[in-house]
Formats: C-alpha cells, structure tokens, sequence
C-alpha cells in the first residue's frame, strides 16, 4: 500500500488484481458452501421425517402373506404410468409413494435438487406410482384424486399440491378431505365436474390398484421405495448417495 502527495493511501496496479483475485475466490466459496448448505438443509428434512415416522411400513392383515423380496421391479415402465422427464432417458427412477407419508413429501424437493445437477439434467425420468398405507386414511382418495386430475392431464400439477398442502388435508375427516381435493382440482383448472366423477370411478381406483399390486409383487413394503432402471434402490442415507446411485445408473448404461 502506497502514499500519495497528500497523505492518503492508494493501492498499485497489483494490489488491486490480487484483491480482485481474492474476492473472486470469496464469491466461488460463498457459492459452493451455500450449495452444499442447501442440499444439507432438503437431505435434513428428509431425514427429520424419517426419524420421527420411519420410512412408511405397509400394514398387513394376519393371514396376508408377505411379499418376496427380489430387488427387481416387477411390471416395467409403461403407457400407463405418470412419468416426468424424456422418454429416451438413459436412467429410470421408479418410486412407490403415498401422498399422506411425511418421509414422501420429504423427498419431493430431494429428488428435484438431485435432477437438476449438471450430471443428472435430462437424463433420468421420474415414474411415480401410488402405494397408499393403510395406516393413513387419506392416502387412499388422495391417490384417486391425483389419477383423476392425471385423466385431465394434471398429474404432476396435483402431486405438488398434495405434497404442499399434506399438513392441510392429512387430519381431515374423509368427507372434509375430499372437498379438500376438489379445491384443488378447481384451483388447478379442472373441469369439477369431471373430476367429482372420476375420484369415485372403478377406472380410478383399479389403476391405483394397479400400482399397489405391482409394488407388492416387487418387495416394496415402505414408502418412499425407490428402483433405478428396475433395480430396487437401498435407503439412501445421504443427498450424495441418492445422487451417486442415479449416476451409477448412467454410467452403466454407457
């Protein structure tokens, strides 16, 4: 640091490119760190969800027999599922899940940050299938509320909406929860109407049938259960073990 005439201090031409250098560093490091704070903060509420409910156990009846557990999806991806992301995607995430399970909606924003890393952007399609518990009494409707939007093409609209207002409809009685959905059908640009009809259809409540059938078949027996390319996906302990297991997806179909 330098002087000038007058007293006052100045900086020379080097000074100023090392201070430059240094607070390009800084802001480089602010952004790693608030990246890496982030994904602590979603892998945190997941995990807070499952500490405090436990991944979400199917509760059977006495003389229901246990599904074998292969590790292997058991009906593949197709026309009929609700999917998210290119159909030519080299990995697909299936995932078993029930719209009132706390751990589900937990991973809602994991499963988001967890696609768009640069590794991931459009390279893993998303396959949601309804596995509602009977430990929770609204799963089941909310599961034929988020079909009957999908017939109007609104799945993906309604599965946000039941994940963001969980807390909202999960303590309601079953009559008050319906009329719950059908807000939110109205809120989404659902013909009401339409939508009043096919929550309660047999064409609903078979394809979440559907779903449930194919989930016991492949061992699922908690929610969220997860299979990548048909393989069933350990609990992920970890955002970057959830992630590293997408990637080795990819890397195995190169």
């Amino acid at each position: 640091m330098e002087q000038d005439a007058s007293g006052n201090a100045y900086m020379s031409r080097r000074e100023r490119r090392e201070r430059m250098r240094s607070q390009k560093g800084s802001s480089a490091a602010s952004r790693i760190s608030g990246g890496m704070i982030r994904r602590l903060l979603l892998w945190g509420g997941a995990l807070a969800a499952i500490v405090l409910v436990g991944w979400g156990m199917v509760k059977l009846s006495n003389n229901a027999p246990l599904p074998a557990e292969n590790g292997k999806l058991s009906v593949a991806v197709g026309a009929q599922d609700n999917t998210q992301g290119p159909a030519d995607a080299p990995a697909i995430l299936v995932e078993y899940s029930d719209f009132q399970c706390p751990a589900c909606a937990a991973f809602v924003p994991v499963i988001a940050e967890a696609f768009a890393e640069p590794e991931l952007k459009d390279k893993v399609r998303l396959v949601y299938r309804y596995f509602p518990l009977s430990i929770h009494p609204n799963a089941q409707l909310a599961s034929q509320a988020a079909q009957a939007a999908a017939l109007q093409g609104k799945f993906w609209e309604m599965h946000d909406l039941l994940f963001e207002k969980q807390a909202v409809w999960s303590p309601l009685s079953g009559k008050a929860a319906k009329a719950a959905f059908v807000a939110y059908a109205e809120q989404l640009g659902l013909n009401g109407g339409r939508f009043l009809v096919d929550i309660d259809s047999n064409t609903v409540k078979d394809r979440v049938k559907t779903d449930v059938n194919s989930g016991m078949a492949s061992g699922v027996n908690s929610t969220p259960s997860f299979f990548v390319n048909g393989v069933r996906m350990t609990h992920p302990q970890s955002y970057d073990e959830f992630k590293q297991n997408l990637i080795n997806a990819l890397d195995a179909n190169q």
